[in-house]
């Protein structure tokens, strides 16, 4: 792939489609901190000063395949759930299946504030917010015209169980060969379910704990 400078705002989208393409990949094969600016360029064929007209480090990278993700995760759950009513079960079901087809979010949003927005340029940011932003107010609406009986206050609630609680226990299920030994050296009991059927599981506890807190019912 050769380098040609971008002339409009749709080159320049479609350039850094290339981009975040080309970090997915090389994320499927190495540590992402094994994975240098030099070594995405050469995936692209782009010099480094080329590649950074479009982005100034990794973490905007990211930045841009989350925000990306965020908007087919909606989709995604927008296009299953329509706008039915479920039963609780049905829900959660449904929510669990398509969590897991997004396991990038799992693993990258309980990093973002901590340590992936503070290298990441405000041009990149202010976007990235106001599409999460969007999701969010997508998302609770879509929550509770599938579960009428929750307020948006608790459908907000909801979402950040998804992406406060999920990660954590995704992490249980994703963990390093040395991780995982020293689990297993300390004693600590292994995992007897699915990640599905925990997370569903997790899930209904926290749906139930939702609709018995007194705060979470205000509009």
């Amino acid at each position: 792939m050769s380098f040609q400078r971008a002339r409009n705002d749709e080159q320049r989208q479609v350039r850094l489609d290339q981009i975040t393409n080309a970090m997915i990949e090389l994320m499927q094969d190495l540590p992402f901190d094994k994975i240098t600016m030099k070594k995405l360029g050469e995936k692209l064929s782009f010099t480094r000063n080329n590649l950074y007209q479009y982005v100034k480090s990794k973490n905007e990278i990211i930045i841009l395949i989350i925000q990306r993700d965020f908007k087919a995760w909606y989709t995604t759950l927008k296009t299953n759930l329509g706008e039915q009513q479920f039963s609780e079960n049905e829900f959660i079901k449904i929510w669990v299946e398509i969590a897991s087809q997004y396991p990038r979010i799992l693993h990258w949003f309980p990093l973002l504030g901590e340590l992936i927005e503070k290298d990441v340029s405000l041009e990149k940011l202010i976007p990235f917010k106001k599409n999460f932003y969007d999701v969010m107010q997508n998302t609770e609406i879509l929550i509770i015209k599938c579960l009428p009986e929750l307020t948006m206050k608790q459908a907000e609630h909801l979402i950040y169980f998804h992406l406060r609680i999920l990660p954590h226990l995704f992490h249980l299920y994703h963990q390093s060969d040395i991780q995982q030994k020293a689990v297993k050296e300390a004693g600590y009991p292994a995992m007897h379910r699915t990640f599905a059927e925990n997370a569903a599981l997790e899930m209904q506890i926290y749906l139930n704990g939702l609709k018995n807190t007194t705060e979470s019912r205000e509009n």
